[in-house]
């Protein structure tokens, strides 16, 4: 009899350690301070001189950069948002989470907000070395989050 209370405590304990494991928060956004500088950058330069600067800012050192249709689409894509009126004047933006991939990559999701709409943006940034400096691989944006935010961000959306 006192086997099986002790085995009983034992399971109950263990189910309700599973249990608050199971219902633990998600982990809070990233800060912007955890983005890779090259990011970070690319929004300064976007608030303060334009998307052109800015595009110059994420594609430096890159292969994207060197891609001339991919250049073409996020120029579209800016000129589209920024001349026409349809996203009207950029207001600012936030990291919503950067995820750490291995030493060499990660992808940060952010979301670029003007005064009429949002811009959901994925970067893929790299370094070969810790040593060396970030650049960007490539850059995904879409006003619709779930074709940039993977499911786990948008909470099984």
């Amino acid at each position: 009899m006192k086997k099986t209370l002790i085995a009983l405590v034992l399971v109950c304990l263990i189910v309700s350690l599973g249990a608050a494991q199971s219902t633990a928060p998600a982990p809070a956004p990233a800060s912007a301070s955890e983005a890779p500088d090259i990011v970070m950058n690319g929004f300064k330069a976007l608030e303060t001189k334009g998307y052109i600067p800015a595009l110059d800012v994420w594609t430096q050192n890159s292969v994207l950069g060197l891609d001339k249709n991919a250049i073409a689409n996020l120029n579209k894509f800016f000129l589209v948002k920024t001349t026409t009126g349809y996203g009207g004047t950029f207001t600012g933006s936030d990291i919503i989470r950067t995820v750490n991939l291995s030493q060499s990559t990660e992808m940060v999701y952010a979301v670029a907000t003007y005064q009429h709409e949002e811009l959901f943006m994925s970067f893929t940034c790299f370094r070969p070395r810790p040593t060396d400096k970030w650049v960007v691989n490539t850059i995904a944006m879409n006003n619709d989050p779930s074709k940039i935010l993977p499911t786990n961000i948008l909470g099984g959306m």
